[in-house]
């Protein structure tokens, strides 16, 4: 007598968590596209308005334009926000933040949420994104051409004199966005200027940015991140002949709380 062959087929049985993240990554596939354009608006809107705002020379009201632009983009990709030590932060203290760097989101996550009055350095390919450009140049933040290093000086030198005018400056030491969510080599040029502008550095750690949008990665997914913002690092105890200890103690501050 013929038997049938015994088959094992898979198994469909999916728990509730599951089936709603599946459910999402269907739904966040359809809106992507609408997503990217909503992006595109309300970059080109907030740039606007944020050069206005520089031009009658409102600082406040550039910061809460930016601010407000970053919260709107984590809220159009479904990233939800907690801050944790924000009680560290002297309103009054300009500082080197230095965050780790995992994804974009990283900076919305910065810009938006981290209450200081920021300067950026950026690189120099940034420049030519339409509008927000330019945008960037008019309100202050710095651009460093990263392949010339007499100029990438000169605009350390100018980050230095808008943190001693009293801005904080946001360095991703890394340099680039980690591929695989570990801490990359640390650049020196912000311990640098941390030394020349006697100010202390405030190391922040980022977390969740990777999960919503990976370095080589379009699919953008919803998520929750965090900023876990670390007691600041006073320099005067360093030197520049010593700055490898410094080096070290902020990048211990800021692994410490990666995921």
């Amino acid at each position: 007598m013929y038997r049938m062959p015994h088959i094992n087929f898979p198994s469909y049985d999916l728990t509730g968590e599951q089936i709603r993240e599946r459910v999402t990554r269907a739904v966040f596939y359809l809106y992507r596209p609408v997503l990217v354009a909503l992006f595109a608006l309300d970059t080109a809107v907030a740039s606007t308005m944020a050069m206005i705002a520089a031009y009658f020379g409102s600082q406040e009201k550039v910061d809460y334009v930016s601010r407000s632009w970053a919260k709107l983009n984590l809220m159009l990709s479904g990233v939800s926000m907690s801050v944790i030590g924000d009680e560290f932060i002297d309103e009054n203290q300009p500082y080197i933040v230095m965050a780790n760097h995992q994804s974009y989101y990283d900076v919305f996550a910065l810009i938006g949420y981290l209450p200081l009055p920021l300067k950026w350095v950026m690189k120099m390919e940034l420049r030519k994104i339409p509008i927000f450009g330019i945008c960037c140049e008019k309100v202050g933040h710095i651009y460093v051409d990263r392949g010339n290093s007499e100029k990438a000086r000169k605009s350390l030198k100018a980050a230095g004199r808008k943190i001693r005018a009293g801005s904080s400056v946001v360095f991703f030491p890394e340099g680039t966005r980690s591929p695989d969510g570990n801490l990359q080599r640390f650049k020196k040029g912000g311990f640098v200027m941390a030394l020349e502008a006697n100010v202390p550095i405030l190391p922040v750690t980022v977390v969740g940015g990777r999960k919503i949008l990976p370095k080589g990665s379009l699919r953008i997914l919803p998520g929750n991140m965090k900023i876990i913002i670390h007691e600041p690092i006073p320099v005067d105890e360093y030197t520049y002949e010593t700055k490898e200890k410094l080096i070290e103690r902020v990048r211990g501050a800021i692994e410490k709380d990666m995921e």
